[in-house]
């Protein structure tokens, strides 16, 4: 039980840390483009994880994440995520991304997790 709550502090940590990081490259002029979010695995049972990819184009692009239980781990790649569910949250499990750009504008996608 001690090494959950440490591994969820320390993912909680790590997705605070690099939560406002950047992509600071591109043109101004180009637009947001929110893709797709997609993740390896959309059924999971407690113990299993889901590396889920956000794809999105535009000007200085930032990530922000959220799940509605669980926990997010980041992988060093700011627009993908590692989605490790809590083992008391069986059912479905929402994660979200929201993509800002560098001109202020915003669009959120999200998916569903079962976990069994």
């Amino acid at each position: 039980m001690k090494k959950l709550l440490l591994f969820s502090l320390l993912g909680l940590y790590l997705m605070t840390a690099c939560e406002d990081k950047q992509d600071t490259g591109g043109d101004p002029s180009q637009p947001l483009v929110f893709n797709s979010l997609e993740a390896d695995k959309y059924t999971l049972i407690p113990g299993e994880t889901a590396t889920i990819v956000a794809s999105a184009s535009g000007y200085q692009l930032s990530y922000h994440w959220s799940a509605s239980a669980g926990d997010l781990v980041t992988t060093g790649i700011l627009s993908e995520v590692l989605y490790v569910p809590s083992p008391c949250h069986v059912g479905e499990n929402t994660i979200s991304c929201e993509v800002r750009d560098g001109n202020n504008n915003s669009e959120t996608r999200s998916i569903i997790i079962v976990v069994e």
